[in-house]
C-alpha cells in the first residue's frame, strides 16, 4: 500500500511550519523502521490558494497513492486534531504566501457545501492517543489553506483526510494562530516535532491497517491494493511471479505455507494454489486451508501479470471470480511491485485482504534479496 503524506511550507512570516517538520521526521523514522507492504511518499504544498490544489493533484498523479493524509498546523490547538469535514469556502484572515486573500469565496462553485473525510476520524484519534500524543476529532478546519486542502483531499478518488498538528516551534511559540480557529492565540502545546511525527506514524499505521478507511466514495468501486519496492530488476521480479518454486516460497502470507500444483505458465494457462494455515477461523475450502484456481489472463514480461482467481469453496460469500493485477514499475531502488484486486468476494474483508497482500509482498522482497548476487 502506498500512502501519500503532504505538509505545508512556512507562512505568515514564520520560519517554520510544524506540519513540514513533523512529516520530515516521519519520513526519517519510516526509513529506519520500514513497514512491510507499506510505502510512504511525501510532498510539500504551497500556502497559496491558487497553487495548493494543483500541487496536490500533481502529487497524486505522480505517486498514484492508495490513500492520502494531508497535514497542516493549527496555532491555537494543543492536541493533534484529525478533521471530520472540509468546508467549501475560502475566507482568509491574512494573505497567503502569494498575497491573495479571498473572502467568503467558494472553493468549487458547483461543489457540495462540505465534504466528509475519506478516513475514519475516530480511528485516527484512537491511534494517536495509543501512541501517547493528545488527540481529538475536529469539526471545523477553519477557512484558510488547511480547510482548502481538507475539502479537496476529501474529494479525491482515493481515501483522503486532513490532520491538524499544533504549531510547534524549535524555540518559542508560533507567530500565527487564528487561521484555523478565529481569534485563537498561539499556544505552547508542550509537544515537540518528534511527538508530532509519532502521531503521524500512528496515523499512517492506522490507514495501512485499514482501520482508518472511511465510507467509500459513492462512485468508487472497491479495489484492494498493496505495494512495495523490491531490490531487483523488473525482469527478476516478473520471474518470481511466474515460477512455481518461487511462488511457493513467497506467496503464502504470514502464518501459512503453500504449494503450487498443475502449473502451466503460458498466457491462458494457470495453476492451483493450496494455502494451509496454522490458525485460521475463516478459511474458504477446509478447516485449515484455502484452495484456489489461478488463470493467467495476461503476461507482459517485466511489466504486468493479470490473473483470474476462483476459490474452491462451498461458501457463497467466497464465490465468484476475482481479478488480480500485478504491476511492475522501475524505480531508483529497484522495482515497485503493486498488486490490485477487483471483484473481490464479499466474504473477504478489505483490511484483512490488504494486510495479507502486504505480507506476501514483504515475502517477495525478502525472497528477491536472498537471490541477489552476493546475498
Amino acid at each position: 500500500m502506498r500512502i501519500l503524506v503532504t505538509a505545508f511550507e512556512p507562512f505568515g512570516g514564520d520560519a517554520e511550519n510544524a506540519s513540514l517538520e513533523a512529516v520530515r521526521r516521519l519520513e526519517a523514522a519510516r526509513r529506519e523502521r520500514p513497514q512491510p507492504g507499506v510505502e510512504l511518499v511525501t510532498g510539500v504544498l504551497p500556502v497559496t490558494f491558487a497553487g495548493a490544489g494543483p500541487a496536490l493533484r500533481a502529487l497524486v498523479a505522480e505517486h498514484r497513492p492508495d490513500a492520502v493524509v494531508a497535514v497542516g498546523e493549527a496555532g491555537g490547538r494543543a492536541a493533534v486534531t484529525p478533521e471530520r469535514w472540509g468546508a467549501n469556502e475560502d475566507d482568509a484572515r491574512i494573505p497567503d504566501n502569494a498575497g491573495a486573500q479571498p473572502r467568503r469565496a467558494p472553493i468549487e462553485p458547483e461543489g457540495p457545501s462540505r465534504r466528509a473525510s475519506g478516513l475514519d476520524v475516530e480511528a485516527l484519534v484512537a491511534a494517536i492517543e495509543d501512541a501517547g500524543v493528545p488527540a481529538a476529532a475536529s469539526d471545523d478546519a477553519g477557512r484558510f489553506l488547511c480547510n482548502h486542502v481538507a475539502y479537496l483531499v476529501a474529494g479525491l478518488d482515493v481515501p483522503g483526510g486532513f490532520v491538524h498538528v499544533p504549531a510547534v516551534r524549535s524555540a518559542g511559540v508560533a507567530g500565527v494562530g487564528g487561521e484555523t480557529d478565529a481569534g485563537a492565540a498561539p499556544v505552547d502545546a508542550g509537544l515537540g516535532f518528534d511527538d508530532l511525527a509519532r502521531a503521524l506514524e500512528a496515523v499512517v499505521g492506522a490507514v495501512a491497517r485499514g482501520a482508518a478507511r472511511g465510507a467509500p466514495h459513492p462512485t468508487r468501486a472497491r479495489v484492494d491494493r498493496a505495494s512495495t519496492v523490491v531490490v531487483a530488476s523488473p525482469a527478476e521480479a516478473y520471474a518470481a511471479l511466474v515460477d512455481p518454486a518461487a511462488l511457493a516460497a513467497w506467496l503464502p502470507p504470514e502464518g501459512s505455507t503453500g504449494t503450487i500444483e498443475d502449473f502451466d505458465g503460458r498466457e491462458g494457462g494457470g495453476y492451483r494454489v493450496v494455502l494451509r494455515f496454522a490458525a485460521n477461523d475463516d478459511t474458504k475450502t477446509t478447516d485449515d486451508s484455502d484452495v484456489s484456481r489461478v488463470e493467467l489472463l495476461e503476461l507482459v514480461p517485466g511489466r504486468r501479470v493479470v490473473q483470474r482467481i476462483r476459490f474452491e469453496t462451498e461458501l457463497e460469500r467466497f464465490a465468484g471470480a476475482m481479478t488480480m493485477t500485478w504491476l511492475l514499475e522501475p524505480v531508483a531502488a529497484g522495482t515497485r511491485v503493486t498488486v490490485e484486486a477487483t471483484d473481490v468476494p464479499p466474504g473477504i474483508g478489505q483490511a484483512d485482504h490488504e494486510e495479507g497482500l502486504g505480507s506476501s509482498l514483504a515475502n517477495l522482497a525478502a525472497h528477491l534479496r536472498r537471490r541477489a548476487p552476493g546475498a
